[in-house]
């Protein structure tokens, strides 16, 4: 955990340091950063009037008073610290538990989160902290999906997963939930942020998922690992998500859904929000086609996202199995969904993957069977490959499916 003021750079680790009294500056730091009332500007204006933490523990109530925004009650919360908060406790669980502590400031703590207008002081965290060094796309929605924002938040998170994006979300029921499966069903990197602590998974049902998630990607929690959820914690644990992004993507989210309160979010991060549209008839999607007919981008494809982040300084690695190489533009299965072919453009801006199935493809034409062999990659690559080729105006296909050059 790294403190850095403007006088002097602060080194700790947590939680390996924190064993019972072998460093008690780094647990009065973590006992200081626990205190209610004590966000990251009031922790940095402690830290820069004081030496340390353990100096702000004991200071006199005038020294304490001379700090902007510390007023009589804060001054009873930090004196009364160590009788109030189970630091004792916090520390055993999170050794036992292997969970690390991330400080606001730390070489480890999310940058784009620490921009937001208020980030948590500290994040407590399972898993893998690589999850966070990879481009991440919020993904949320409706707790009761439709078979289709079943279908459509499956496709998305396991494409995006295909493309080393970082899946986040926040581990509720339906469309959360749906993301962070698909995620890990195709062996990519999910974060879950909790509206609890670390040691009370909710909902109760989640647990095999959470303990997935550990393992195949990052759980995280601005709240001690005990902490029960409550109304209050979840639009808390929402910044945190968007605040992570700089794509947040809804799918399902009727007029009144916590999931509009994340894009409301999110744009005032400005983070860019995206929506992917249902039936009309569906009161599932009002909230999805608000937010679309108030702006955001409309998600036909995988590819309606991943175009957008280069905008954001993010680019995707140019080896072989990113999926915008593998699916391009293929359509998500939506039942009002149309797109016209694009008309041809120069291979220089087709993935190697796109343009070794071009070149394997004869003059007068061939057969998928024939392309498959050739190049011998997976079918179900080859053939989606072939799907957006030919939207791309690349190729075309007579009545028995012979592929030709366009």
């Amino acid at each position: 955990m790294i403190i850095e003021s403007k006088s002097k750079r602060t080194d700790f680790t947590f939680p390996i340091t924190l064993v019972k009294n072998e460093n008690a500056a780094a647990k009065d730091l973590l006992l200081l950063s626990l205190i209610p009332g004590i966000g990251t500007r009031i922790l940095t204006r402690l830290l820069e009037h004081f030496k340390n933490a353990t100096q702000v523990f004991h200071a006199s109530e005038k020294s304490l008073a001379d700090v902007p925004g510390v007023g009589g009650k804060l001054i009873e919360a930090i004196q009364r610290a160590k009788e109030k908060v189970p630091i004792e406790r916090i520390v055993d669980w999170c050794v036992q538990n292997n969970c690390q502590i991330l400080l606001r400031n730390s070489d480890a703590y999310p940058r784009a989160l620490a921009e937001i207008h208020n980030p948590p002081v500290l994040l407590f965290s399972k898993g893998c902290l690589d999850s966070l060094s990879q481009p991440c796309v919020a993904i949320v929605g409706t707790r009761n999906p439709t078979p289709y924002g079943r279908r459509q938040a499956k496709i998305l998170s396991g494409q995006l997963a295909d493309s080393g994006v970082s899946i986040v979300s926040g581990l509720a029921r339906g469309i959360d939930g749906i993301a962070h499966q698909a995620c890990i069903d195709r062996q990519g990197k999910t974060i879950a942020i909790l509206g609890s602590g670390l040691g009370s998974i909710y909902p109760s049902e989640h647990h095999r998922l959470a303990q997935q998630i550990e393992e195949h990607g990052l759980l995280l929690s601005e709240h001690v690992p005990f902490r029960k959820p409550n109304r209050q914690c979840f639009p808390q644990r929402n910044r945190i998500i968007s605040g992570l992004c700089p794509i947040l993507v809804v799918i399902e989210a009727p007029e009144r859904s916590g999931s509009l309160i994340t894009a409301r979010l999110a744009l005032e991060q400005n983070r860019e929000v995206m929506a992917v549209p249902g039936p009309i008839s569906s009161s599932s999607s009002r909230g999805c086609h608000a937010l679309i007919r108030d702006g955001a981008k409309l998600v036909q494809n995988v590819d309606d996202i991943l175009e957008e982040l280069p905008n954001h300084g993010i680019n995707l690695p140019d080896g072989d199995g990113c999926l915008h190489r593998i699916a391009g533009k293929a359509l998500l299965n939506h039942p009002h969904t149309t797109r016209e072919a694009e008309s041809p453009r120069s291979r220089e801006h087709l993935t190697n993957r796109q343009q070794g199935i071009l070149d394997a493809i004869a003059e007068d034409g061939c057969y998928a069977d024939t392309i498959i062999q050739q190049t011998g990659l997976p079918a179900q690559s080859v053939l989606a490959t072939i799907s957006i080729l030919e939207l791309k105006g690349y190729l075309k296909r007579s009545n028995n499916q012979k592929i030709y050059l366009n």
